[in-house]
């Protein structure tokens, strides 16, 4: 399962390769890169490995990925910043939820990711955790801002530095050309903030649904302020959906190539007609947009028509 990165993540594979069969797991990993759907979906193949047991047929091995994949697996236990903190309760509820032995797998496997988004909270309720592992739990921490997580749980964890997966300068300028950036009087911090937010929003959606409104309106306003700001985010939303079809028709990314983990997950997600019935929808509401609609009303659109696909 981890073989299919031994090309582009040749040292941390072969790594975490021959700890697996010398069963030398440690109790925790931190994993950094610049991608962090790309770490996400490295974790998981990752947790396929440590989980699977060795008495399953081809049938009950891809049915026990599949699970995993579409995070349904009742011993693979994700954890994300809710809005942007991970908070106090979230892994309260983690603890709650690992305090009895593995029963489908080897062991029980938990996921955070964005840990930099700990808290001093939250922090201190994962601490003990790590302190004082259980055997038959694995803990893997992502983050993209390796400086930003708290000394405490980097001393705590081994620390696996995965190679850059964005093309920077190229790939940047890829995108913001097409989101016609290039003269706006947006500073490169705000467009940058902008993208990145536009990225969380997606994910919310295809991941929460309608439950979208709890976990991101209070603070939706605080970042896309104009109908400017609005018009990146369905923006970045439209290219994500094409690059998500491109991909499922066998073809290269074109707009979105620093994020090739966004758009894995979406095309992984959504069928060819979902792809393009959304990405009707933004059109849609790309045109209310121009028309000075209510950007309030549209956003709740947005989340409600999307939500339904």
């Amino acid at each position: 399962m981890l073989d299919k990165y031994l090309e582009e993540q040749d040292i941390v594979t072969n790594l975490l390769i021959k700890s697996l069969n010398e069963n030398k797991l440690v109790q925790a990993y931190l994993f950094s890169c610049d991608d962090i759907n790309y770490i996400y979906n490295y974790a998981k193949d990752f947790t396929k490995e440590i989980v699977k047991p060795s008495l399953l047929d081809d049938e009950q091995l891809k049915y026990l990925y599949k699970r995993i994949d579409d995070e349904e697996y009742t011993e693979l236990k994700i954890v994300e910043p809710s809005g942007y903190y991970i908070k106090k309760e979230q892994l309260l509820e983690l603890q709650s939820q690992t305090v009895n032995r593995p029963v489908e797998g080897r062991k029980i496997v938990y996921i955070i990711k964005n840990c930099e988004k700990l808290n001093a909270a939250s922090a201190n309720s994962i601490l003990k955790f790590l302190e004082e592992p259980e055997d038959d739990i694995v803990a893997i921490l992502l983050t993209n801002n390796i400086n930003m997580v708290l000394p405490t749980i980097k001393s705590r964890c081994q620390i696996l530095n995965f190679k850059n997966m964005k093309v920077q300068i190229a790939s940047e300028n890829r995108l913001k050309k097409y989101l016609n950036l290039d003269e706006s009087n947006i500073n490169e911090e705000e467009i940058n903030k902008l993208i990145d937010s536009s990225i969380d929003v997606i994910e919310t959606i295809e991941k929460k649904h309608k439950n979208t409104f709890i976990y991101i309106k209070d603070i939706f306003w605080d970042i896309f302020k104009t109908n400017d700001d609005i018009l990146v985010l369905l923006n970045v939303f439209i290219y994500s959906y094409m690059d998500a079809l491109y991909l499922k028709l066998g073809k290269k990314i074109n707009y979105m190539i620093d994020y090739e983990g966004l758009i894995e997950f979406l095309s992984q997600r959504n069928s060819e007609e979902q792809i393009t019935k959304k990405i009707s929808i933004i059109e849609s509401i790309k045109s209310d947009i121009r028309m000075n609609v209510n950007a309030k009303l549209l956003f709740d659109k947005l989340i409600i028509e999307l939500s339904e696909v």
